[in-house]
């Protein structure tokens, strides 16, 4: 059985080469073949050299191939494209800053043994840093991040930085990332396995099926913070429209954009804290990208901005 490794990555060789590494140390599963795609979204190709480099310490095979159009929807497309050619059993899709933990798919296994899953799914850890042990800095990402008590928890959709499936399901439904969502830079997964969950496949959220994950400068700033949410709730309505119908759709934007307003003000009104004001910022910012987004989304372009 093959399972097909598919990286995207733009302009990170550093990181990228350290993915490839830890990828390089997975606990091997018997009778798994595996495979990995490097998709290069940069204009010059700038990982093909170090890659190459590389290729000769790792056990696995590397195919590199290079994305001349910008956005993280046309490198999945193209990993997705490479996948039909070889036809594995399974596929899977890290980013580029990540680094996968050597059980990770000694773990999987066991997910699917245990919950029968056909997408398994887990949590980006953070890297810690030296610099966020000051009270100083606040790690926004943390905001986003899907949080669950149990072990095991049945989800409706997976991130596309740390996922497992089964390669056939997507066959079956002819699946590509949705183009109209490559503006956005996010998004396009989860109107992916949104599709997925919708058509009756099983996604499965394991607690020890984890990678690590840069904390970048960047997310360390509120005005982030802020772009983000005012882009998912943007991008919300898009997806809501694609998964229930155009009027449905519509209806379930209005209540969501309402949900948002409520868990604003009641974050304003009896909380006090610090991370509450942000968690007030962060519902108050999605609720008006939800509310904007029927009008705006064919006219914003996030990559340009």
């Amino acid at each position: 059985m093959t399972l097909v490794i598919c990286v995207t990555t733009y302009n990170r060789n550093p990181s990228l080469i350290r993915c490839l590494k830890s990828i390089n140390k997975l606990y091997l599963i018997p009778n798994i073949e595996i495979k990995i795609i490097v998709v290069d979204n940069s204009s010059k190709h700038v990982s093909l050299k170090p890659v190459q480099k590389l290729k000769k310490s790792l056990k696995y095979k590397v195919i590199q191939l290079h994305e001349k159009k910008r956005g993280v929807v046309y490198a999945r497309n193209k990993c997705l494209r490479e996948l039909k050619k070889i036809n594995p059993k399974f596929t899977c899709f890290f980013d580029d800053d990540c680094v996968v933990d050597p059980f990770w798919l000694k773990n999987v296994f066991k997910t699917i043994k245990f919950t029968n899953a056909e997408i398994v799914t887990g949590p980006q850890l953070q890297l810690k840093k030296k610099y966020l042990n000051s009270s100083k800095f606040i790690n926004y990402s943390q905001f986003f991040e899907k949080k669950y008590k149990e072990n095991l928890k049945r989800v409706n959709w997976a991130a596309s930085n740390n996922v497992f499936l089964k390669y056939d399901i997507i066959i079956r439904h002819k699946l590509f990332f949705d183009k109209a969502l490559n503006k956005f830079g996010i998004g396009e997964d989860q109107l992916f396995f949104l599709k997925l969950h919708s058509y009756g496949h099983t996604i499965y959220w394991s607690k020890t099926v984890k990678v690590f994950e840069d904390i970048h400068l960047h997310r360390l700033n509120l005005k982030w913070l802020i772009q983000r949410s005012f882009r998912l709730g943007v991008l919300g309505h898009y997806i809501d429209k694609k998964i229930h119908g155009a009027i449905p759709g519509y209806n379930y934007n209005y209540l969501k954009s309402l949900y948002y307003l409520s868990k604003a003000f009641l974050y304003m009104l009896f909380f006090f804290n610090r991370y509450s004001r942000i968690n007030a910022i962060n519902f108050f910012s999605r609720f008006i990208g939800r509310v904007s987004g029927p009008f705006i989304f064919k006219k914003i372009d996030f990559l340009k901005i």
